[in-house]
């Protein structure tokens, strides 16, 4: 049959109406004779269509019948059988190409195998789809942050991944230092049309003080892109915006997540992983290490739980928040959530062997298990267990105004609780060497365990304080203690414990 073009108007007056948009000159053949229309048109413009349509067809033969149809939408390049009579197409323009015509070819094939030498035709005026850029709400930034900063988004383009051509990254106002990312940059492919991206931001310094300039990390990169993105605020709000833009200069809509950025003022930062007197105990540790340390900044502060104060500052990504860390010489982990610790082994290796130092508050609840993994990197080999002991049922550690906490090393200072009853779980330091580290224990505490009988004194293993020494340097680079130091005052010498713990071991 003779093609016949049919356009936007057409296809509307034709879908309302007889539903068939091929008509012609009747030709004496044996071969079959195709015919089509469209049944929805999704408008992407006035005049313009998404690329996106769905059509019918049918076909007619002279002799025999129809057994299937060739389909065509790469200008009769290549052709695809089906024996269906309908069919929603992508109609991909060329990379680069705004606009243009594109047809797509039916033709019916008989019994016989028959081609229709005229297949049918219609085409369509479609316009390349504008990009689009989402958040990825699965991974928020932080509200707080020091200068190593993770951002995640979901780009779209009906038109397919290689029609975009870069993102566009800026700091606080789009106006102007637009940093360009490649389109190809991609952490996975979620379907033939979107990707995950994540870029990770890290500030420069120069001469150790940071400055505005930062460098862009794609994925879990080391090496970052070339070029520098500039307009970070410090100790300040900051909005980063991004947009995709695809190879014909579409852009999508400005896309942005904002955070505070601090400047790191000191070498200590201290991770309040606390659920339970967060800022009491806090308070106690800066307080105590400002009295001892009067030479030092203040520390600074990462929120490391979701709590009432706000989400946890801690990245989900574990190069980001190891990156993070390695902006410091001396973290102070404070938690009573133990699986916090997860982060810590997974993000401080780097921090370690640059010569990092670590101290560890933990409170482990009785619950808790006594071989956990999160042990697997500190002092402890394991937990203690009042069950350990056949002649308690149901018991739990605890202190109380009897208690005190005793030195293993001479010279250190003896402990006297003075605080509520609380819990106070102890641990079998590691009894051998690793080949790196070597373990010993600091500190241990005469405890009782509350049954519902009474609450004997415990006469078993009671470490409550160790220490990690790195072999190659003859240095501890970790102590980990479970005693409630909050509590322990009541001899009026936990500074003498503070100069021990954190000057002479840790050289914080």
């Amino acid at each position: 049959m003779k093609p016949t073009y049919a356009y936007l108007v057409l296809i509307l007056l034709l879908v309302g109406s007889c539903r068939k948009d091929f008509e012609g000159d009747a030709v004496t053949t044996d071969a079959p004779e195709t015919y089509m229309i469209v049944d929805s048109v999704k408008r992407d413009t006035v005049h313009f269509l998404i690329t996106t349509v769905k059509a019918y067809w049918w076909g007619s033969a002279p002799k025999g019948f129809i057994k299937g149809y060739e389909v065509s939408t790469d200008n009769m390049q290549s052709w695809k059988f089906t024996t269906d009579q309908s069919g929603t197409f992508l109609l991909n323009l060329p990379l680069g190409v705004k606009k243009g015509e594109f047809p797509v070819y039916v033709r019916a094939i008989d019994n016989r195998g028959t081609v229709d030498p005229t297949p049918a035709r219609m085409v369509f005026p479609i316009e390349n789809s504008i990009p689009r850029v989402g958040l990825d709400a699965s991974l928020p930034m932080p509200d707080n942050s020091f200068p190593v900063i993770k951002m995640n988004w979901i780009a779209s383009d009906i038109d397919g991944l290689g029609d975009l051509d870069h993102y566009d990254l800026v700091w606080n106002d789009t106006s102007n230092g637009l940093f360009a990312l490649p389109g190809t940059v991609m952490d996975a492919a979620i379907s033939d049309t979107s990707a995950s991206v994540s870029v990770r931001i890290e500030g420069q310094r120069n001469n150790g003080v940071f400055i505005s300039g930062c460098l862009v990390y794609t994925g879990s990169k080391i090496t970052p892109q070339p070029g520098v993105m500039d307009g970070l605020l410090y100790n300040a709000k900051n909005t980063l915006f991004i947009r995709a833009v695809d190879k014909t200069g579409n852009t999508s809509a400005w896309v942005k997540d904002s955070l505070f950025v601090k400047r790191p003022a000191s070498d200590i930062v201290l991770v309040n992983a606390l659920y339970a007197n967060s800022a009491l105990i806090q308070n106690f540790y800066t307080g105590r290490l400002a009295g001892s340390m009067v030479d030092r900044d203040s520390l600074e502060i990462l929120r490391g739980v979701n709590s009432l104060s706000g989400n946890s500052e801690l990245y989900a990504d574990a190069l980001t928040q190891k990156r993070t860390f390695n902006l410091f010489k001396h973290i102070l982990w404070l938690t009573d959530d133990p699986n916090t610790l997860n982060t810590a082994q997974l993000t401080t290796a780097d921090f370690f062997n640059q010569g990092g130092t670590m101290f560890i508050y933990a409170q482990f609840g009785d619950d808790f298990p006594v071989n956990a993994q999160v042990l697997s990197f500190t002092p402890a080999q394991k937990l203690v267990d009042p069950a350990s002991n056949p002649t308690i049922i149901n018991g739990r550690f605890r202190m109380d105004n009897s208690s005190s906490a005793l030195p293993v090393l001479s010279g250190w200072p003896a402990l006297q609780f003075n605080g509520p009853i609380t819990a106070a779980r102890p641990f079998i330091t590691n009894p051998t060497s690793s080949g790196i580290y070597q373990y010993d224990s600091l500190m241990y505490a005469v405890l009782r365990v509350q049954t519902s009988t009474g609450s004997p004194v415990w006469d078993g293993p009671s470490t409550m304080m160790s220490r990690r020494v790195r072999i190659s340097a003859g240095k501890a680079d970790m102590i980990l203690s479970t005693l409630p130091l909050q509590y322990l005052n009541g001899n009026n010498n936990i500074d003498s414990l503070f100069k021990h713990v954190f000057i002479d071991e840790l050289a914080f």
